[in-house]
Parts: structure tokens; C-alpha cells; sequence
């Protein structure tokens, strides 16, 4: 359906730079190795080490967030230069795209991935984001940034409060990290979807998989991963695709997902129903599973919707027609194996969402 290049990416990773393990100096030649056609190395950018301390020395109690002096290890000037160095020197373009990024780590109010910034930017207000929308808003101006573990911390972006003037530049949303599926991270406490939450505030996010590697195992299959499709194999290319959103999440070493609805690409804005056009590719490891794509909507509850349900095989190209969007902002696809469960989504056995999704393509936005 496409004349892109498929490419296989990593865009979260951590060495001994931050709270990872892994060596910065090989941790790029380790993802190439493992068969990665994107990698990005994302050590925390947080409240510096000697700022926690005088945190814990001088600071009123009543005033600073006890969480704050969770926050992990943090880079410093140096050690950002040293990974773009190090990016710079692995990245080769048509083979291998090397990026270096930063996740600004709220230890309460969440995780952020930054990239294709010059600068780094620390937490400057603890307890919000506000300090990072800011300095995104007026000194990084080319920087995409994107949620990272949607959810897991307790505050939530602020309730992912919306910054309107970059929508445009928060290019993703994690709904694979780690071993994890977070499409239901939260609900079984009282809370709603982060997806939701996310896409109701106004974000427009693309939904990407990591494998925020801590370890030295870069790369390592059943993880998550990303799936981008480029115009180029480049550094440009790839932030051409993020900010369209033609990017999709697996945790499946060699799954291929493309999807259009009435002619739109996933990630793009759509009339509201139509054909959906799946091209779909799932490796061998899982294709005896029954395979199936699930229409996902907001159905103004707490966990998406299932609009529909439809059987697809597990390799080429399928089509399906799809009404009852008229009162949607928004649809996506979830690929799940029917007959497999996914402990980590946290849901009954009979709820749809908790069948093992193999890869979210990025939404469609009806806006008219």
C-alpha cells in the first residue's frame, strides 16, 4: 500500500550514562546487531544529583514533593554531549539511524522522551510538567517529544494536561514498554484508560512500542518495539514519519501493519467510515494464532471500545467495511492472537482487551 521503507526502531533506551547498565560506547553497535533499523539512546534528564542533595539538606520539608528525591541518576552537560557524539559517529544513513534523545523523568508525574533537540532540559518544576511543555514551547522549537509508560505514575502528566500550541510535536504515546501492554494500565484502581485520558484531552499522539532496556539486552525480541514507515532511512525520515504518525507498536520482531481508512493513512486525519485496508504481516513465531483486528473507539467509559471485531489472516492484505463512526473523534486497530491472554493488561478473561495484542496502528482523527 505504500512505497515507504519499513523500518524496525527503538526509540527508548538506557546505559550506565543514567540508571541502565549498558555501555553508551557499544550500546548502538548492540542495537544494529540485534537487527534494529532505528535506535535511540534516552538517558534521564531529572533533577541533578546535586540538587536532590541540597534537596534533602536545606529544603523546607513541607515544600518539596517527597517523591522528588526519588528521581533517578541523572545526565549531565557532558555525558549529553557524549551521546551525540556517539550518535553522531553510529548513525549511517540507508543503514542504520542512530538518534540521540533524554527522558525528562518527573518521578511522580511521569516520563517523557525528547528528541532531535540540541539542548537538554532537567525537571525545573517538580510535581509538573509545566516546565517541560515550556522549555519545549520556547527553547527547543524542533524537538518532538513523546509519553513514555502512559499511566504508571500515579500524576499522570498532569492529567496529561494539554498544551495546544504542541500537538504537533507529541508525536507518541507507549502503549508497549517493556514486556507490557498499557491499554488498561489503571482502571482496575477506579481510573480510565491513559490512552483515553490522552486522546481525550486533545493529544494527537502516534502509538509506538519500546523496549526501555535498562540491561545490556538491546534489541531483545518480545519487547516493545516500533514499526516506521519512512520516506528515507534517516534521521529526517524518521522525524518526517513521527510527525505524521505512520508509526505503529508491536512487541513482534518482524511484524509488518499498514492500515488505511477510506484511502486515509493510519495516523492521519479520515471521513468517518469506509473501507478499512489492513496489510498485515505477523511472524511465524504467532501466526498459527487466530488472528483478528479490533476497531477501537471511545465509548466514553473507562477501557476503549470494541466498535468491532473481524477475523484477518496472519499474512497479506485484507479488506473491511466499517460504519457506526459518526460519533467518534477517533478510531484505531488493535491486532490480537484470540486465543492467547496477556496477563499484563489486568482484565477479565472475557473482556475483548484482554486478548494479547500483537501491534496498535496509530489512530484515525475525524475532524469534520
Amino acid at each position: 500500500m505504500t512505497d515507504r521503507v519499513l523500518l524496525a526502531a527503538d526509540l527508548h533506551n538506557h546505559t550506565w550514562l543514567s540508571d541502565g547498565d549498558g555501555d553508551p560506547r557499544t550500546a548502538f553497535e548492540r542495537c544494529r546487531a540485534a537487527g534494529l533499523d532505528v535506535a535511540a539512546l534516552t538517558d534521564h534528564a531529572s533533577i541533578p544529583r546535586h540538587l536532590v542533595g541540597g534537596l534533602r539538606s536545606d529544603a523546607d520539608p513541607a515544600s518539596v514533593p517527597s517523591w522528588v528525591r526519588t528521581a533517578p541518576a541523572s545526565l549531565d552537560d557532558a555525558e549529553w554531549e557524549l551521546t551525540g557524539r556517539l550518535a553522531d559517529r553510529n548513525d549511517e544513513p540507508g543503514v542504520f539511524t542512530a538518534l540521540r534523545g533524554f527522558e525528562w523523568t518527573e518521578p511522580r508525574i511521569g516520563h517523557a522522551n525528547v528528541w532531535f533537540s540540541d539542548s537538554l532540559q532537567h525537571v525545573t518544576t517538580p510535581g509538573s510538567v509545566s516546565g517541560l511543555h515550556d522549555w519545549l514551547s520556547t527553547a527547543a522549537p524542533e524537538a518532538l517529544f513523546g509519553y513514555n509508560h502512559p499511566g504508571r505514575e500515579d500524576g499522570r502528566f498532569n492529567g496529561f494536561a494539554l498544551a495546544a500550541d504542541l500537538v504537533g510535536r507529541m508525536v507518541s504515546l507507549e502503549m508497549f514498554n517493556r514486556y507490557d501492554d498499557y491499554i488498561a494500565v489503571g482502571v482496575r484502581s477506579g481510573g480510565v484508560s491513559p490512552l483515553l485520558e490522552c486522546l481525550r484531552r486533545g493529544w494527537r499522539p502516534g502509538l509506538i512500542g519500546v523496549s526501555d532496556e535498562h540491561g545490556t539486552h538491546y534489541g531483545l525480541e518480545g519487547k516493545g518495539r516500533s514499526g516506521v514507515w519512512a520516506e528515507e532511512h534517516s534521521r529526517h525520515g524518521v522525524r518526517e514519519a513521527l510527525l505524521r504518525r505512520r508509526v505503529f507498536a508491536t512487541r513482534e520482531a518482524g511484524l509488518r501493519l499498514d492500515a488505511r481508512l477510506a484511502g486515509a493513512d493510519m495516523g492521519s486525519s479520515s471521513p468517518r467510515g469506509g473501507t478499512v485496508i489492513v496489510d498485515l504481516t505477523v511472524p511465524e513465531t504467532v501466526a498459527r494464532a487466530n488472528v483478528a483486528v479490533q476497531l477501537l473507539v471511545d465509548g466514553g467509559g473507562a477501557l476503549p471500545h470494541v466498535l468491532e471485531e473481524w477475523p484477518v489472516a496472519p499474512v497479506g492484505r485484507a479488506e473491511h467495511e466499517v460504519d457506526g463512526l459518526d460519533a467518534h473523534s477517533w478510531a484505531l486497530l488493535r491486532v490480537v492472537a484470540c486465543d492467547r491472554l496477556d496477563p499484563s493488561v489486568g482484565l477479565p478473561d472475557d473482556e475483548p482487551l484482554a486478548r494479547r495484542a500483537l501491534a496498535y496502528a496509530s489512530p484515525w482523527w475525524f475532524d469534520s
